[in-house]
């Protein structure tokens, strides 16, 4: 029996000024995000709700039901798309965070998890709205 080996490239570190840029880069598209959903008409109840160190980018009111938003922005999608970023552990995350907001403010409607995906850069850019792109029963 043959052992086979796998060299896996290691991730390049980010500098400070890629992680800052990449920051900037995130705040951009969820304000881009922001300005979509209210051109459809909703309403904005919060942003960047934290729970310790996890957050929600965007609550949102819809026709009566509470849309979770997670914001994905990616200057393309050659490695992995924004939907497949929001991976597991994220999307666990994401609904411990909104439990806590609905139970904070003692929210009565239905709630569902969306997925915005920003794709591109300068005037060429992208948004896909993946509404209920998951569910807590799925968990």
């Amino acid at each position: 029996m043959a052992l086979l080996k796998f060299h896996f490239a290691q991730p390049k570190e980010r500098s400070v000024e890629n992680r800052q840029e990449a920051k900037e880069y995130g705040e951009t598209g969820e304000q881009i995000a922001t300005r979509y959903l209210e051109d459809h008409g909703y309403v904005i109840l919060d942003r960047n709700y934290r729970r310790g160190h996890k957050e929600v980018d965007i609550i949102a009111l819809d026709h009566g039901e509470i849309a979770i938003v997670e914001v994905k922005t990616r200057t393309n999608e050659e490695y992995l798309s924004a939907e497949q970023a929001v991976d597991h552990q994220k999307r666990l995350n994401i609904i411990r965070v909104a439990d806590n907001y609905v139970r904070r403010y003692h929210r009565t409607e239905p709630v569902r998890f969306d997925i915005i995906a920003i794709v591109g850069n300068g005037e060429d850019i992208k948004i896909r709205h993946t509404k209920k792109a998951f569910n807590v029963m799925s968990f």
